[in-house]
């Protein structure tokens, strides 16, 4: 997998790390929700073209 994938898969868990330590701020946390949301919606995008590859490779063989 690619370096950004892995950068961002690692992002999404610091966000969900900060919500869970973030007992405070509920405005806060909804925010990090939304924006790991949204990375999680990149990197799934990312999966389903990474599988769509290895199915072209493997129907190739």
């Amino acid at each position: 997998m690619d370096k950004s994938f892995e950068d961002q898969y690692k992002k999404i868990e610091e966000i969900l790390d900060k919500i869970e330590n973030n007992r405070d701020n509920l405005d806060e946390s909804i925010k990090l929700y939304d924006q790991a949301k949204k990375m999680y919606r990149e990197l799934e995008e990312k999966l389903v073209d990474y599988r769509a590859k290895v199915e072209v490779i493997s129907n190739d063989e």
